[in-house]
């Protein structure tokens, strides 16, 4: 399998911008001590695409006047750094708890907690499946984003050699957009010849596809569960010589150093999901819980496939979106 000639764009700056690992910010209302508090823990706040949903969350803390802390880990394997900050927000008792878990079942029994203490919890990106205490799942239906690769690698590709990398081990999002697609192309004329975890970092993704490489001649199709492991595995391919025009690779989250990837013809595609409008959203619906409203137990947010097609225009619309 040849991949088709990519189509080359201008490279726009990169979007995403370095960030501490913890963060706070208010609302725009000077800290109003009679406004909703609103304690948003993430997987980290150090990377693109959690930057753009910290900017979807300071956005809409702003305009509705709450107050609001933003923090996560130094890294999305830091599963007691997340624990050590809800502990910490809960001291000061905030009126909601909004959380992306990194992992189910270390989380859980903290955020039960939490609920059984009053605090009411809203999930965000990442669900636990079975847990019944959450107002809320605000985020992607990753299985149907991995069905969703898997028809696009099918009509665009239709065949070849395939690598997927996943995430952290037993991350439920990543685990799913894999499962997914490979869902989808199981019985079809790809051969995963790799399923490998990179706990979505760059670095490990391009040991492990550099791995992959060595192991396989034959690769040419990688699919990663986000992009900064697409971009990772893009570095191997160039590590180790190859021509990324034989190869066929797409990503998860339409982040700005993707999009440039993929403008610079690159990355093939990424599925973007909606990251600043989760945050937002989380926020919005945060406000309706401490009210006393009744919410709906899932809030899906919907993805955009990007390649070279509507990568420039999707460019545009990530310039506002990104926590500074």
């Amino acid at each position: 399998m040849t991949p088709g000639t990519k189509k080359r764009g201008i490279a726009l700056a990169a979007t995403a911008a370095a960030a501490l690992a913890l963060s706070a910010c208010n609302g725009g209302n000077g800290g109003d001590p009679d406004a909703v508090d609103i304690a948003v823990v993430l997987k980290t706040t150090t990377s693109p695409y959690w930057l753009q949903v910290v900017g979807g969350v300071e956005d809409a803390a702003a305009e509705h006047g709450v107050n609001v802390t933003v923090g996560g880990a130094t890294q999305e394997t830091e599963v007691q750094e997340q624990i050590d900050r809800i502990q910490a927000d809960l001291t000061r008792q905030p009126d909601v708890l909004v959380v992306s878990p990194t992992q189910a079942e270390q989380l859980e029994p903290i955020l039960q907690s939490a609920v059984d203490e009053g605090t009411p919890v809203v999930l965000l990106d990442t669900n636990i499946d079975g847990w019944e205490g959450a107002e809320s799942f605000i985020g992607t239906n990753n299985l149907d984003l991995g069905h969703a690769v898997g028809d696009f690698l099918l009509e665009e590709v239709g065949s070849g050699q395939l690598l997927v990398i996943r995430g952290v081990p037993g991350n439920p999002s990543t685990d799913n957009r894999i499962d997914g697609a490979l869902e989808v192309l199981d019985g079809s004329d790809f051969n995963v010849v790799a399923d490998l975890s990179a706990d979505s970092d760059r670095a490990q993704a391009r040991a492990v596809t550099a791995d992959a490489l060595q192991a396989n001649p034959e690769l040419d199709v990688i699919f990663a569960a986000n992009d900064d492991m697409a971009l990772g595995a893009i570095e191997a391919v160039r590590g180790a010589g190859l021509d990324l025009e034989d190869f066929f690779i797409v990503g998860v989250d339409g982040t700005g150093d993707a999009i440039d990837s993929i403008m610079a013809g690159e990355l093939d595609a990424t599925m973007a999901q909606g990251a600043y409008e989760m945050g937002a959203r989380s926020i919005e619906e945060a406000i309706r819980v401490a009210g006393g409203e009744d919410i709906d137990s899932e809030i899906a947010i919907d993805t955009t496939l990007v390649t070279a097609e509507n990568a420039e225009e999707f460019a545009a619309s990530l310039e506002e979106q990104s926590a500074e």
